[in-house]
């Protein structure tokens, strides 16, 4: 009888456990964009460019998109408690699968335009991301370095991944997404 109460008290531990990981698991899984419709979390652009999208699901379940790697880690990131977020993906550069970002391996090229001017490729494997480097310039950076990265923003006129009609509607989008960093983003 005593073996039965532990070997059933054991089962029930086992499967609550198995539950409530496969319940942080799932909760923690990227959601989906509606591409050009979805809009960024921090600038309110819309999320146009796969490759360079963010997202940033948190422990309760809600998910935040992210037109650019540095609207996440420069706007947003910075205001959250750590303990808060489940999980924080950006897509891969090339195969534009999602990955998480603290497994993902950067690039820094000053000199290629991001949805932002942020400039931050992700690459699920340091290989592409010596591969781009070696073709296109730049520096490979880690999750670490994300953290210190000045995010200093390049020229966004003219820029080809920006979607907007009209220029002026990008320029001012960009001012707005600059007065706005310097306040701040409480969520």
């Amino acid at each position: 009888m005593k073996t039965y109460k532990k070997m059933t008290g054991l089962l029930a531990v086992t499967g609550l456990t198995l539950a409530l990981g496969a319940c942080s698991n799932a909760s923690a899984e990227p959601f989906d964009v509606t591409w050009g419709e979805t809009e960024c979390e921090v600038c309110n652009m819309k999320v146009m460019d796969e490759q360079f999208a963010a997202e940033a699901i948190m422990a309760n379940g809600k998910g935040y998109a992210f037109d650019d790697i540095g609207c996440l880690m420069r706007d947003w990131y910075p205001e959250q408690k750590e303990a808060d977020i489940a999980a924080l993906y950006v897509k891969d550069y090339q195969t534009k699968d999602w990955i998480e970002l603290e497994d993902g391996t950067f690039v820094y090229d000053k000199a290629s335009k991001t949805p932002m001017a942020y400039n931050i490729f992700s690459f699920a494997e340091a290989a592409d991301a010596e591969a781009y480097v070696d073709e296109n310039g730049g520096t490979v950076m880690e999750f670490a370095d994300l953290k210190e990265h000045t995010w200093e923003r390049g020229e966004m006129k003219g820029h080809k991944k920006m979607h907007s009609d009209d220029e002026a509607e990008a320029d001012e989008m960009s001012d707005a997404h600059s007065e706005s960093s310097s306040d701040g983003h409480g969520h």
